[in-house]
């Protein structure tokens, strides 16, 4: 058996145990909740599952693999790191939008403006999520 086979059925394994495990968690007696203690253990799993079954059918189609770019991967690990040290200091909104637009050139974009627009786009709607929906604090840094 070809080793992504291997790697599936395993996968689809682990998976089926987690899914049962996941609909063995019981909701607290006399709560109404929309979103129960369940939920996001069996999107997880369901995730998992998904995973595996789409390695399991690629195992099967004759794939071409490129190889690795390792100064690609250590100048992505590298913008990452300097991501997280600019966050408190330039803040959220500045230090993300600069960051996807590195992370979009580094993985061979050569389309500057479209690389500004869809990383503002990205950035405003997580801010939206954490900020607006969520209620919770994102670093303000600059605009703070």
């Amino acid at each position: 058996m070809p080793p992504d086979r291997r790697l599936a059925v395993g996968l689809i394994a682990g998976s089926a145990a987690y899914l049962f495990g996941a609909f063995q968690i019981g909701a607290p007696e006399g709560q109404y909740a929309a979103v129960g203690p369940r939920l996001f253990p069996l999107v997880i799993g369901l995730g998992l599952l998904t995973s595996a079954v789409w390695i399991g059918v690629a195992a099967t189609a004759e794939v071409r693999r490129s190889p690795v770019r390792w100064g690609a991967a250590a100048s992505s690990a590298l913008a990452f790191l300097a991501y997280i040290a600019a966050l408190d200091v330039v803040g959220y909104l500045p230090a993300t939008a600069a960051f996807l637009v590195l992370e979009s050139r580094l993985l061979g974009s050569r389309v500057w403006v479209r690389d500004v627009i869809v990383s503002i786009a990205i950035t405003v709607s997580v801010y939206g999520v954490f900020r607006l929906l969520l209620g919770l604090r994102l670093p303000a840094g600059l605009l703070g």
